[in-house]
């Protein structure tokens, strides 16, 4: 790999302060120990970047609880299953995410405030897939989620580039009765 010249870093190694947006001290950092440079004589090298998109990405994040009512039902890996089944049905690929996590659900039957732990689910489109398909195969991966786990509602947040643009609230499939 070729040498690159060196350059120069501007670093302030001084106590660093900030205030938050009322004005007031908000907190302080002060670097310690021994100032090195990374590098040091050595040529620099570059970041190993197997690749990228050079586009804003789709992404969605898909907030699923796992109580059935006031009552704990289901787990993380009934999510895993029906979102890896899902998205290889759909993509050929079960690429996605999954965060644990806590939350408090308003009931649109009767107002109640269900506290539940439940999941995030984080799917990038990188199927390539239009902003409409993207939009209706999330759609798709959420009613699933919501017929399968019998929730209320499951939503939907699709983001482009990290920005969100839609949040779309899913309910379950109905099944006719017989």
């Amino acid at each position: 790999m070729a040498s690159h010249p060196y350059i120069a870093v501007p670093a302030d190694t001084r106590r660093f302060r900030w205030r938050n947006p009322r004005g007031a001290a908000a907190g302080a950092f002060e670097p310690n120990g021994r100032l090195t440079l990374v590098g040091g004589s050595r040529a620099l090298e570059q970041n190993p970047a197997g690749w990228t998109t050079r586009q804003p990405v789709y992404a969605a994040r898909v907030f699923v609880g796992f109580n059935v009512g006031a009552r704990p039902r289901w787990a993380m890996s009934d999510v895993v299953r029906i979102v890896k089944r899902v998205r290889v049905a759909q993509v050929g690929a079960p690429d996605a995410t999954f965060l644990y996590q806590r939350g408090l659900y308003t009931s649109k039957k009767d107002d109640s405030v269900v506290d539940e732990k439940g999941a995030q689910v984080i799917v990038l489109n990188l199927a390539g897939a239009s902003a409409s398909e993207w939009r209706t195969q999330m759609i798709a991966l959420a009613e699933e989620l919501a017929t399968k786990l019998k929730q209320e509602e499951v939503i939907v947040e699709i983001q482009r580039g990290g920005i969100s643009k839609e949040t779309i609230g899913v309910t379950p499939v109905r099944r006719a009765r017989r």
